[in-house]
């Protein structure tokens, strides 16, 4: 089980739990949680390494980094406005690594949580 910190306001609106859920699966490489939660046309950039397009090529990048999971996940702050949010924190990888972390989401209507887009920005610390 990987431990959490997170700002207590990550839960006073539908989409920042929404986002702190997302981003805890993340760090599991929880594949299942993910299929209802993309859509079909997803686009993830991972900025300067690759960008994977399509729902099923994102869970199977998932299932590609399983091996390496997170122990810990800081979130510092969850930004949503519309369809957009912002997640910034560090990871504590089970091998010890430890990177920053900045992901940008669009999701395909305000009101929904489909992520449409993710934009990742991670440094190794």
């Amino acid at each position: 089980m990987v431990k959490i910190t997170a700002p207590a306001d990550c839960d006073n609106t539908p989409k920042k739990k929404f986002l702190k859920e997302f981003n805890v699966a993340f760090a599991e490489a929880d594949v299942d949680y993910f299929h209802d939660k993309l859509t079909d046309d997803v686009v993830w950039n991972m900025v300067g390494d690759k960008i994977i397009e399509g729902k099923e090529n994102f869970i199977a990048a998932l299932l590609k980094m399983k091996e390496y999971t997170a122990k810990e996940v800081k979130i510092e702050s969850i930004i949503t406005h519309g369809r957009f949010a912002a997640v910034n924190g560090s990871m504590v990888m089970n091998k010890g690594n430890v990177f920053a972390f900045a992901d940008f989401y669009e999701f395909r209507g305000a009101k929904g949580n489909l992520v449409k887009k993710l934009t990742s920005y991670v440094v190794e610390k």
